[in-house]
């Protein structure tokens, strides 16, 4: 289970306890949910939605998480579309996924292209929506809503209206945050303190690698999300970058996004999947005054 944000990008999407602007979304998403979005025992639940006016129905399945105070909701069809939704866990609630938000996000795409989501975008005429949770059925562990929103795509600035969703009774999971793969490494000093890294996510998901590391009790995140093609060398960071991101969520409910600073990759095997760098940056509140320094940053990670 990946632990969102993404993000997704991921949106951008935290993972687990944290989220992220842009992508982690959707790491900030349940990667078992996009890998394998197939349900055994074939399609549970329902969910549906307008696109542009086109109806979507997730035919090929749909699946929800709800672990370390995040609900992720996703539905996908066998046309490759996928609309999957990211919320700090408020329970029974109506959710406003804002073009600010960097812990309510939502991302739609279709197969390898890029991704559009609820918090990219030059105005909240561009993007954003509502999710409302209308009944969760924590016996038979499963989810219910609505959902309405506008998505966008950075890259090309186009937009995408997703109106009249609905989900019913999807099956949902819950897991506690898993040790890292013994063969990951990740390092990095916050403040001159080295970040106790306990569990290490690395996945190619919306047409961006991202890396999701919590501590134990997942209420510490650093997060770094890069393109998949990404070769040997050194690249700058910047909040206005849409290739190259870092965050540092230091509680539930602080969000740093590096502000400056630099990464380098030391190597990366497509083939193997296997990718190495160093990387340090300043990571500041987007609106706030809370900072942190990440230093001496160094990953080994293989991602899926």
């Amino acid at each position: 289970m990946k632990y969102i944000v993404g993000l997704i990008m991921i949106a951008a999407l935290s993972f687990g306890n944290s989220s992220c602007q842009k992508d982690f979304i959707l790491d900030d998403i349940d990667s078992s949910l996009i890998t394998n979005p197939t349900l055994p025992g074939g399609v549970q639940g329902s969910f549906t939605a307008n696109i542009d006016g086109t109806k979507f129905n997730a035919d090929k399945g749909a699946a929800a998480t709800r672990s370390l105070g995040v609900i992720v909701v996703g539905g996908f069809n066998n046309a490759g579309e996928n609309i999957t939704i990211r919320v700090a866990d408020s329970g029974v609630h109506v959710y406003t996924l804002d073009i600010g938000s960097m812990a309510n996000i939502a991302a739609y795409t279709k197969g390898t292209e890029n991704t559009y989501t609820t918090n990219a975008g030059n105005g909240p005429q561009q993007s954003g929506g509502t999710l409302s949770i209308t009944s969760i059925n924590t016996d038979k562990k499963t989810i219910s809503g609505k959902f309405s929103m506008n998505v966008f795509r950075q890259l090309d600035n186009k937009q995408k209206k997703i109106t009249e969703g609905v989900f019913t009774n999807i099956p949902y999971e819950t897991e506690p945050i898993p040790p890292s793969n013994s063969l990951d490494t990740f390092k990095v000093k916050i403040d001159g303190i080295a970040f106790p890294a306990y569990s290490i996510v690395a996945i190619n998901l919306f047409n961006t690698i991202s890396i999701t590391v919590n501590n134990q009790a997942a209420s510490k995140t650093v997060g770094l999300t890069m393109p998949p093609d990404v070769k040997p060398g050194t690249y700058n960071y910047s909040p206005f970058d849409a290739d190259f991101w870092g965050q540092y969520n230091p509680t539930s409910s602080t969000f740093l996004v590096a502000n400056s600073g630099k990464i380098t990759i030391l190597e990366h095997n497509k083939a193997t999947k296997r990718i190495k760098g160093n990387f340090n940056f300043e990571a500041k509140e987007i609106i706030g005054s809370v900072s942190a320094n990440l230093t001496e940053g160094y990953f080994s990670v293989t991602y899926k």
